[in-house]
């Protein structure tokens, strides 16, 4: 009866495991002060869901539609969700909630359908890019402490925002063509979209579920790395040379997911004194520094075990994935490890 009295169809459906879906995630994610900025984003997305779900079942007598002015409110809660997730050291504030102020001036220009998803656009792509810019400077930040930046997970949710703002972008090219587009293709399009907004919000909390410890906060990484050098610059060469000849001769970068804090363990330096010695008296960073440790031992690797596979190679040299591999021989040679590898190969 309740099917039948409402009409519902499958974008309908769609929809409303999405509310649920996002209501879960808040029952889940809530207490954890990292999480405040998703738990944000999915109260807000579940209220627009109801309020979209209210306003296309018509239960009701809808004066005007609110909906839109949802749209001015999509980037802010993605800016906030990446800000808080890097740096649970600023938690949202009231202040914050001066981000949704033009989604509040907006619900009496509802009407004005085209320019409110104009504004609604322009809002999105400057808040993404304001939030790529926290997760690009997380990453340089990062490189400084760890060897594999790829291990900790910033990758995922870099990608996750890409597809949101793919979806977002073709969202909003669905809204703008629905006056010269026609049925079934235009129903079509929207259950595909709202099918895959609500895949990318389940990955996004069972992600997060399964990673609590996903991040390190910003501004502790960026804080050790803002220190003051603790010895002369002219210190830093030699400081740099013993700890150099150390870790080579204890193959530490052949252990997978190295970071300063294990190098610090083992020679009983502070983690300050090994970042600083090996950025002014190496020149380069940690991970850098460790991954041209781990290409050099593939290329030992190489011509002692012919026999290996790469990926074998790789894995005793201390990378932890394929990607990573690849990526880091293409980094520091501008090579693949198999254009790289083969000519050494081919002398033994």
């Amino acid at each position: 009866m309740l099917i039948a009295e409402f009409h519902l169809q499958a974008v309908n459906i769609i929809q409303i495991l999405s509310l649920f879906t996002g209501l879960l995630g808040v029952a889940l994610l809530a207490g954890e002060r990292r999480y405040n900025g998703l738990v944000l984003a999915l109260l807000m997305q579940s209220l627009m869901m109801g309020f979209n779900l209210y306003e296309e079942l018509n239960a009701g007598a809808v004066g005007w539609y609110i909906t839109p002015a949802f749209s001015l409110s999509l980037g802010p809660i993605f800016y906030l969700l990446v800000r808080v997730l890097l740096v649970p050291e600023q938690p949202l504030t009231y202040r914050d909630s001066a981000h949704f102020l033009p989604t509040l001036m907006a619900l009496p220009l509802t009407p004005y359908l085209q320019w409110m998803l104009l504004a609604g656009a322009v809002s999105q792509l400057i808040y993404f890019a304001l939030a790529f810019r926290w997760l690009k400077r997380y990453h340089a930040a990062m490189a400084e402490r760890e060897a594999d930046t790829e291990s900790k997970g910033l990758h995922w949710l870099f990608n996750t925002l890409v597809v949101l703002l793919v979806l977002l972008i073709l969202d909003m090219m669905r809204v703008n063509l629905q006056s010269v587009t026609t049925e079934p293709f235009r129903s079509t399009w929207y259950l595909l979209d709202q099918s895959a907004f609500l895949l990318v919000l389940c990955v996004a909390i069972v992600g997060l579920i399964r990673q609590p410890a996903l991040f390190n906060g910003l501004s502790e990484v960026e804080q050790t790395n803002a220190e003051p050098a603790p010895h002369e610059d002219s210190q830093a060469a030699a400081i740099f040379q013993a700890l150099d000849s150390q870790i080579r001769e204890q193959q530490w970068y052949c252990q997978p997911r190295i970071c300063l804090q294990d190098i610090a363990g083992y020679t009983g330096l502070s983690v300050k004194d090994i970042s600083w010695s090996i950025n002014t008296g190496g020149g380069m960073s940690f991970a850098d520094y460790i991954n041209q440790l781990r290409i050099n031992r593939v290329a030992e690797l190489a011509k002692s075990t012919p026999d290996k596979t790469l990926l074998e190679l790789a894995m005793d040299a201390g990378f932890s994935s394929k990607s990573s591999f690849n990526a880091v021989f293409k980094k520091h040679t501008g090579k693949t490890p198999g254009q790289y590898l083969t000519p050494l190969r081919a002398r033994v």
